[in-house]
Formats: structure tokens, sequence, C-alpha cells
């Protein structure tokens, strides 16, 4: 069973992988998938090679499973259109 720890919104001190980015990339969609305003946001994830810049406003969720702990890390506007998407599943 997954416990999540915290759940918050957050500044970057650092650049990070972006999580939800690695989920979108493993889908297989392309922009014929996803509406144009929707393709924007991804662009703009591209054009950060895919990651968290320093500085930037992005959700981090940890939890523990079966005593490991994890961290997610995801920037907002990618968090939400896999959301949207119905990417996360259960």
């Amino acid at each position: 069973m997954v416990d999540t720890l915290s759940d918050i919104n957050q500044i970057a001190r650092n650049s990070y992988p972006c999580d939800a980015c690695e989920i979108w990339l493993n889908t297989g969609y392309d922009e014929s998938d996803v509406s144009a305003d929707d393709w924007l946001i991804i662009e703009g994830a591209r054009a950060d090679k895919w990651k968290i810049r320093k500085g930037t406003k992005y959700r981090k969720v940890v939890s523990v499973d079966n005593g490991l702990f994890s961290t997610y890390r995801a920037r907002i506007d990618m968090d939400a259109l896999c959301s949207r998407l119905d990417l996360y599943g259960d």
C-alpha cells in the first residue's frame, strides 16, 4: 500500500528531471493525439529538455510503499496534462 507523506508545489532550487514528462514520453502519443494548446505545453517541456528548470514552480509528492520512499517531481503544466489525459491510471 502506498502512503503519500506530502504533496506540495514548491520552487525548484536545482534542475530536476520531470517525471510527468517521462510518463508522456512512454505513451507513444504525438501531436495528433492532443489539442493545439496541449501540444504547446509539450513543446515547452521539450525545449527545456524535459526538465524542471531551477527557479520554476513544480509539484513534489513524497510517498512510501512497503518501507521504500520515493519522490515524484513534475512540471505543473505537464502534471496537469498527464492528469487530464488520464495517463496516471490508479
